[in-house]
């Protein structure tokens, strides 16, 4: 089969979050062209692969490209994410990108998309389907938007020896089951456990069928401070605590507990202490109880200027007081510890 030859200006391997992100930058601000190269059959990058009763960790404003929003200005009145704006599902982040890649990129005449192909060398990619393989003349720069992929259940093998006749699902499998189990043993001590215990939880299995096995146990990121619209005053006001925890801290254990008791980080175990920080968020209610209810969408009013709320004041106010002390801790706890 012979090999065909394309020319562009820059080569995006992978069309997940941070190759769309890319390539939709460089059709709003230049008349560059790109080709974008993915082995999966549509963008969307790992979310193709994640199971699906998962949601973004944050709100769906802060996700996707520039020139699309993701979702809507809608608050949660119901379930554990209630009070805070929605946080789009799997199925939504794959149609969303499917809307940025047909309605967005490809129109522009600037993109040029080949899904279902395989990178064999530094300009060179073959079909997985064809066979057709490809060279590329880049006249700028090859960007490989994959270094970042994270690692997902569905398509890596388990960290762990499995004993002969045990039954092993990923967590994409959870919502396939034909037959329940006696037992359901959750290893992992991220978020991804975290949510497979809360939907079988919400399924209605009970309590004590249930075993979680953590390695060990992470602080988490509390969702009510990770805000914006009308609740943007949450978000300054966490920044600032963060930023008076870290002047006053005399450690990094002490900086870890004043972040706990200034309701910036919370764990799911308050009799152990965590060993680990991966940036996931939850609110306080995901990590108190469960729950039976699912969440439901009522518009909000939009956005809003709050620049002049007591909780925003305030919160200017401490940040002004502590982030020169709090650069100051930070720079000697990451030199002596």
């Amino acid at each position: 089969m012979p090999t065909r030859t394309l020319e562009t200006d820059y080569l995006v391997v992978g069309a997940g979050a941070a190759g769309m992100a890319f390539a939709d930058a460089l059709v709003t601000d230049s008349r560059f062209q790109v080709v974008i190269v993915d082995r999966r059959h549509a963008p969307g990058g790992h979310w193709n692969d994640a199971y699906p009763f998962v949601r973004l960790h944050q709100p769906s404003a802060y996700y996707g490209v520039n020139s699309l929003p993701l979702g809507s200005e809608a608050i949660d009145r119901h379930g554990p994410n209630q009070g805070f704006y929605q946080r789009a599902s799997a199925r939504e982040i794959r149609a969303y990108y499917e809307r940025v890649m047909n309605e967005r990129l490809l129109p522009s005449g600037q993109v040029r998309y080949f899904p279902l192909c395989e990178v064999v060398g530094p300009r060179r990619f073959v079909s997985r389907v064809s066979g057709e393989q490809y060279e590329i003349d880049v006249r700028r720069t090859l960007v490989d938007a994959t270094y970042l992929e994270p690692s997902v259940p569905a398509t890596s093998r388990p960290p762990f020896h499995v004993a002969e006749g045990a039954r092993v699902l990923s967590t994409n499998e959870l919502s396939e089951l034909s037959e329940p189990a006696d037992r359901y043993n959750v290893i992992g001590a991220g978020k991804t456990a975290a949510d497979a215990c809360s939907f079988l939880l919400e399924a209605g299995v009970p309590p004590e069928a249930i075993r979680w096995v953590k390695p060990r146990e992470a602080w988490l990121t509390n969702r009510a401070f990770v805000q914006g619209g009308e609740l943007v005053g949450a978000l300054f006001e966490g920044i600032s605590l963060q930023v008076e925890a870290a002047a006053r801290a005399r450690s990094p254990d002490d900086l870890f507990a004043r972040l706990s008791r200034a309701g910036q980080w919370v764990r799911l175990d308050e009799t152990v202490s965590p060993t680990m920080y991966r940036a996931a968020i939850m609110s306080t209610a995901e990590c108190e109880a469960p729950w039976l209810e699912r969440s439901r969408l009522n518009p909000s009013r939009g956005l809003r200027h709050r620049r002049d709320e007591p909780r925003v004041v305030a919160a200017s106010k401490r940040f002004a007081e502590n982030v020169r002390p709090a650069l100051e801790t930070l720079r000697r706890l990451a030199t002596h510890g």
